[in-house]
């Protein structure tokens, strides 16, 4: 397994990939978990050659370091090679933003601005923006995400489109806790008694599905019916609920096959997120 910390050195390398077969490329924050092991694993099976970026801290506004989870990097490239990565890219963000960084990827639009946008448009730009950097950088052919991040993805997938990048997305089921709730490096965040309230988040969601099995169509009404659930909860704050259509996020008054059902909510300082997907075949993705 080679580690490159290095951006001249992962451009040059990106540059030799053509002979070497397919890129699957899994860029993520550190602090591996079971939903990370999935999405590498895939990856590893599907591709040539695994790439994994790992990017020590998360930030906002001015490039300044978020509130995080720490983490070993070094456990984590040992991690990495026991699951097949074939090049671990850890830069580091000094490098990516220095001091006179002034070039930003802005998405616009009801699918930047709403629901996770609409509480942190910055954040919208500064993933977009490194997520860029990376596939200018790595170069794969085929970038993997999970589910739980899905107003992100479906941003990203945008930016694709519109700006004619060649690469593939793979979107993998949200990987769950024992109790349901979906895996984040932001749970470790979580006191005990957060972590245990955060388990309402997924619960929500499946009365939400049980509503609509029973003939609750209405989105309103959905909607409602989370917000109260989680208002049972006194260490979390309800912050949205919607259905929407997964690739523009649109909300939809009517629940059908093909709708998304998202929330978000606050639990202290951390926000967290979950969602589950009514298909168009009429199967749940839970």
């Amino acid at each position: 397994m080679r580690i490159i910390r290095n951006l001249a050195e992962m451009t040059e390398t990106a540059r030799g990939w053509l002979a070497g077969g397919t890129v699957g490329f899994v860029p993520i924050k550190g602090g591996i978990h079971d939903g990370h092991r999935t999405l590498i694993q895939a990856a590893h099976s599907a591709c040539e050659i695994c790439v994994v970026s790992v990017i020590a801290n998360a930030f906002i506004g001015s490039h300044q370091p978020a509130q995080t989870t720490s983490f070993s990097l070094e456990d984590d490239i040992q991690q990495l090679q026991d699951l097949g990565a074939d090049v671990v890219f850890a830069p580091q963000l000094k490098e990516l933003f220095p001091a006179d960084f002034s070039t930003y990827v802005t998405p616009t639009g009801q699918l930047a601005e709403h629901l996770e946008g609409r509480n942190n448009a910055v954040r919208v730009r500064e993933i977009a923006t490194i997520i860029m950097q990376l596939f200018l950088l790595v170069r794969p052919d085929i970038a993997y995400f999970g589910q739980k991040d899905a107003q992100y993805v479906a941003v990203l997938r945008k930016m694709i489109r519109d700006l004619h990048v060649d690469i593939s997305l793979r979107v993998l089921p949200i990987v769950r806790e024992s109790d349901g709730l979906a895996m984040s490096m932001r749970n470790q965040r979580l006191s005990p008694a957060e972590r245990q309230a955060a388990r309402v988040l997924y619960q929500a969601l499946l009365h939400a599905r049980q509503l609509i099995e029973q003939g609750e169509l209405r989105s309103q009404a959905i909607i409602q019916a989370i917000a109260a659930m989680i208002a049972q909860e006194p260490l979390l704050t309800f912050e949205y609920g919607a259905l929407c259509q997964p690739e523009t996020f649109v909300e939809v008054p009517q629940a059908a096959p093909g709708t998304l059902i998202t929330v978000g909510a606050r639990a202290g300082t951390v926000h967290l997120t979950d969602n589950i997907v009514w298909l168009a075949n009429g199967q749940w993705q839970l």
